[in-house]
C-alpha cells in the first residue's frame, strides 16, 4: 500500500514542488558568492577579508548545526491541518526577508575594486596592472612611494625578500570601511538560521511526496531546480555594480518570496501527527547522533560534506582568486568576472543534473556517477592551478563549463541516496536536517579553513599566489575523497 503522500506524481507537479530550489539556490548563490565577499571587503579592507568572510560564515554555521535538527523535530510534531512542513517554511521566509533587509541597511555599500582603464603592452582590452603587486600589496611592509614606483618588503620565512623596484601601477589601498559589521553579522545570523527553517522542512516535503520509481528525476529536478537558480543568480551578478546592494537584495527577496509561494500553495499535505514524544533533552542529544548509527548513512554524509566541501572552498574564493591572479578582459571587476564564469558552469550543471537522474532511475546506479563527478572536479580544480597569463580567464570560463557537468552529475544523485537509505516507515524531518549538516558544516570549515590558508600562504610568498596554489590542492583532495567514500554505501549501486 503506497501512502497518499508518496503516490506517484505528474511531472509538472515535481517540478512545482522543487520550485522553491530556484528561487533559494538564486538568493543563495547571488549574495554568498558575490555581494557578501563584495560588503566583507567594504566592512574591512583588503587585508583581513579572508579571515572575517571565514569567521562570520563559521559562526552562522554553528549556529545552524545545532538548530537544524531541531527544527526537523520541530516540523515532524506539528499538528495544523494544512500540514506541518509548509507553516515552518512560511514561518521561515518570513524571518529570512527580515534579516536580508537588515543586512542591506547595515552595509550599503559595495566594494568592487576595477582595476586601471587603459592597455598592457598594447593588447586592446587589457588593464595596465600588475597582479604581482596588487596582490602583495596588503602584505607589504613598506608603504607606496608613489603610483609608478613600488618597494615592497614582504616577510616570507624569519628574513624578508626584497621585491626589485618596477613600473606598475598599483590602485592605493584605500579606507573602504561603511556600514556596521556588528550589525552586520547579526542579521546574517538571522538569514542563516532562517535558510534552515525553510530547507530543513523541504527537504523533508520533497521526501514525503517522492514515489520510490520518482527517487532518481525527483533528486534531478531538484538538482536542475537548485542549478538553474544559481545561473540566475550568476546573471543578477553581472549588473551587481549598476543595482549596487538594495537592487540586489531586492531581487533576492522577491524571487525567494514567489517560489516558496508557489510551492506552499500548489503542494499538499496530510496533518501532521499527535503521537510523537515531546521534544526534550534526551531527544535533542539522540537527534544528532542516532542516524550515524546506520552505515549506509554515515558514508552518505561524508560522501555529500566533502563534496560540498570543496565546492564551498572554490565559490567561496573565487571572487578572490579573479581580483589576485587572473588578468580580467575590458577591466571588468571580479564580481562581474565571477558572474560571466559561473554562467557556463552552471548551465552545463543544470542540464546534467537532469539527464543523469533519469539514467540513475533507468539503470539504478547511483555510485558510478558520483565516482564521475568527483574524478571531473579534481580534473578541472587542478588545472585551475596552473593556468596564467592574457588567456587565464577564457580557459578558467571552458574548465568551468566542464566542472557544471561534473558538479551536476553529483546534484543529480544527491537527494536520491539519502533517500535510498531512509526507511519509508519513520518521519524523515529530523534525519534529513541531519544530512542537511553535510551541507552546512562545509560552511563552517570550507571557508574559514580556506580564509586562513589564503591569508597565511599569500603572506609566505604572494608572488607566486601560494595561497590559491594550497587553496585548490586541498580542494583537490575533498573531491577525490568524496569520490572514494561513496563505494562504502551498501543499499546504492
Amino acid at each position: 500500500i503506497i501512502r497518499e503522500d508518496n503516490t506517484l506524481l505528474s511531472k509538472p507537479r515535481v517540478l512545482l514542488l522543487n520550485l522553491s530550489w530556484f528561487g533559494l539556490s538564486l538568493m543563495f548563490l547571488l549574495l554568498s558568492v558575490e555581494v557578501v565577499p563584495a560588503q566583507i571587503r567594504s566592512l574591512v579592507g583588503e587585508a583581513e577579508k579572508g579571515r572575517w568572510l571565514g569567521g562570520m560564515v563559521a559562526v552562522g554555521a554553528a549556529l545552524t548545526f545545532f538548530t537544524s535538527p531541531l527544527i526537523g523535530m520541530g516540523s515532524d510534531r506539528v499538528t495544523l491541518k494544512v500540514g506541518k512542513r509548509r507553516p515552518v517554511m512560511m514561518a521561515g521566509t518570513v524571518f529570512l526577508c527580515i534579516g536580508l533587509i537588515g543586512m542591506a541597511l547595515s552595509s550599503s555599500k559595495l566594494y568592487l575594486p576595477r582595476r586601471d582603464s587603459g592597455y598592457k603592452n598594447g593588447t586592446e582590452g587589457m588593464c595596465h596592472s600588475d597582479l604581482e603587486a596588487q596582490r602583495c600589496l596588503p602584505y607589504a611592509n613598506k608603504t607606496i612611494k608613489n603610483s609608478h614606483e613600488t618597494t615592497i618588503l614582504r616577510g616570507s620565512q624569519p628574513g624578508t625578500i626584497l621585491v626589485p623596484e618596477k613600473k606598475v601601477e598599483v590602485v592605493e589601498e584605500k579606507d573602504t570601511s561603511s556600514g556596521s559589521l556588528g550589525l552586520y553579522i547579526f542579521f546574517y545570523l538571522i538569514v542563516t538560521v532562517s535558510f534552515a527553517m525553510i530547507t530543513v522542512p523541504y527537504n523533508a516535503l520533497i521526501a514525503d511526496k517522492s514515489h520510490y520509481s520518482q527517487r532518481g528525476f525527483n533528486s534531478g529536478v531538484m538538482g536542475c531546480m537548485i542549478l538553474l537558480g544559481n545561473v540566475s543568480g550568476a546573471a543578477v551578478g553581472i549588473g551587481l555594480s549598476e543595482m549596487g546592494v538594495l537592487g540586489a537584495y531586492g531581487t533576492a527577496i522577491a524571487v525567494v518570496m514567489v517560489s516558496v509561494c508557489v510551492t506552499v500553495f500548489t503542494t499538499t499535505e496530510k496533518p501532521g501527527k499527535q503521537n510523537l514524544e515531546p521534544i526534550g533533552c534526551v531527544q535533542i542529544f539522540c537527534g544528532f547522533w542516532e542516524p550515524f548509527k546506520e552505515h549506509d548513512f554515515r558514508w552518505v554524509f561524508f560522501t555529500r560534506f566533502l563534496m560540498q566541501q570543496g565546492v564551498s572552498t572554490v565559490t567561496g574564493f573565487l571572487e578572490y582568486w579573479l581580483s589576485d591572479m587572473i588578468e580580467l578582459p575590458d577591466c571588468w571587476n571580479a564580481g562581474r568576472g565571477v558572474a560571466i564564469m559561473l554562467l557556463p558552469m552552471l548551465f552545463a550543471a543544470a542540464i546534467s543534473s537532469i539527464i543523469f537522474g533519469i539514467l540513475s532511475d533507468r539503470f539504478n546506479r547511483r555510485k558510478p556517477i558520483v565516482i564521475v563527478a568527483a574524478f571531473i572536479m579534481c580534473i578541472c580544480i587542478s588545472t585551475l592551478t596552473y593556468i596564467k597569463g592574457p588567456s587565464a580567464y577564457y580557459i578558467a570560463v571552458v574548465v568551468a563549463f566542464f566542472f557544471g557537468i561534473g558538479f551536476g552529475s553529483f546534484q543529480s544523485v544527491d537527494f536520491a541516496l539519502v533517500m535510498d537509505i531512509l526507511p519509508e516507515e519513520k518521519d524523515k524531518a529530523k534525519d534529513i536536517a541531519v544530512w542537511h549538516l553535510a551541507l552546512i558544516l562545509p560552511n563552517a570549515l570550507a571557508t574559514p579553513v580556506g580564509g586562513l590558508i589564503l591569508d597565511y600562504f599569500e603572506s609566505v610568498n604572494c608572488r607566486i599566489g601560494l595561497g590559491y596554489i594550497i587553496l585548490f590542492v586541498v580542494t583537490t583532495v575533498y573531491f577525490l575523497l568524496s569520490g572514494i567514500f561513496v563505494t562504502r554505501i551498501r543499499q546504492a549501486k
